[in-house]
């Protein structure tokens, strides 16, 4: 899976790089440490792409921050090690914890999916009237956040996300206010 995420982080350097007073940091810091941040990225994903997708990482200055969970105490340490090697990092600061329940990339695309099909569903039956709703999926569960005016409101918009596709089961957490 390709991840355009280091490039916008680049563009991102850039801009604040260039704003008086916003950043200390000269515009060539800011270069590098987006190069930093993309070399990590990219070697994260060579030892686990499911993983890499749960792990934060910001740089500055060239230290690397490490954040978020991996499937394994191994993995963790590979990602550790492998920010480590790349050349210009000058120190790596990890907070990762191991979690082996991890979702894979593809069942986080289709949880997205999900999701977004229960959004499609809810929006095509309520309207204007589900701007305050949202729905995340997690492997075919979907829970059902946010505020609705009336009760046949709230029916309408829980009836129309149990129909989406990929749906098995609507966790309820919506409020009725007026």
């Amino acid at each position: 899976m390709i991840r355009r995420v280091p490039a916008v982080a680049l563009l991102l350097g850039l801009f604040l790089a260039g704003c008086g007073g916003a950043s200390q940091q000269s515009a060539s810091g800011a270069v590098d440490d987006g190069l930093l941040y993309a070399q990590v990225e990219a070697r994260f994903a060579g030892i686990d792409p499911d993983s890499a997708l749960h792990v934060a990482v910001s740089v500055h200055g060239g230290d690397v921050s490490l954040s978020g969970k991996a499937k394994s105490q191994t993995t963790a340490e590979r990602f550790e090690a492998a920010a480590k090697d790349v050349p210009g990092v000058k120190s790596v600061h990890a907070q990762l914890s191991v979690d082996p329940k991890l979702p894979s990339s593809t069942r986080q695309a289709q949880d997205f999916a999900t999701a977004a099909a229960v959004m499609g569903n809810v929006v095509a039956q309520a309207g204007i009237n589900a701007l305050s709703v949202r729905a995340a999926a997690s492997g075919g569960v979907v829970t059902v956040r946010g505020s609705v005016k009336t009760g046949a409101l709230k029916s309408t918009v829980l009836d129309a996300a149990s129909h989406a596709p990929g749906v098995k089961r609507v966790v309820d957490r919506l409020e009725v206010k007026p």
